[in-house]
């Protein structure tokens, strides 16, 4: 086994925990539908952050040829995975309460802190290029990331509804790129 398979592996398992989470919370909605109040901005974040784990797992695929690795490049790149995780941790409150949920109220409350982390992980992705290729990321996948995190400036300072309407239509746009960007063959 390489040192990129057994990366890959742990990537996986990893990202594997994120998307389970992510996707167990996606089903306790529908099981709630009847007490929870949906809001459509909050539903985009979910898409983003299932598309950022998938997305994320497949552009790894660039490193499979480096050699030697750091510590320092394994810890940046498996930051990727972790923080997605978060994010999907963050994503969708407890719904086995029974009691009702708004997800616009909860969007508000934990949307500076899924942005942030979500720039973090566009920052370790970028740094994690940085250090393993040795050159800034000009492809495609570079300019996704530099959006990206543009677009998610103003919703960590801001708290009105128009910019963080606006915010998830053009990130949803970026995520709509970066999937046909994916759809690319592998290798």
């Amino acid at each position: 086994m390489t040192v990129f398979e057994f990366l890959l592996a742990l990537y996986a398992i990893v990202a594997g925990l994120g998307v389970s989470l992510l996707v167990t919370s996606v089903g306790q909605l529908i099981e709630a539908r009847d007490r929870v109040r949906l809001y459509w901005v909050h539903s985009c974040w979910l898409a983003l952050t299932f598309v950022g784990h998938v997305v994320s797992w497949f552009t790894i695929w660039r490193f499979h040829e480096h050699s030697p690795w750091t510590v320092l490049q394994a810890l940046l790149l498996l930051c990727v995975p972790i923080l997605l995780y978060l994010i999907s941790h963050l994503a969708v409150p407890e719904l086995e309460d029974g009691r009702p949920h708004d997800m616009r109220e909860y969007y508000y409350r934990h949307g500076r802190w899924m942005q942030g982390l979500l720039l973090a992980v566009l920052v370790s992705g970028t740094a994690a290029q940085l250090f393993i290729e040795g050159r800034p990321d000009l492809t495609g996948a570079g300019g996704v990331r530099a959006a990206a995190a543009v677009m998610l400036l103003p919703g960590m300072v801001s708290r009105r509804p128009a910019v963080h309407a606006t915010q998830a239509a053009l990130l949803v746009l970026i995520m709509l790129y970066a999937v046909s960007y994916v759809a690319r063959p592998i290798g």
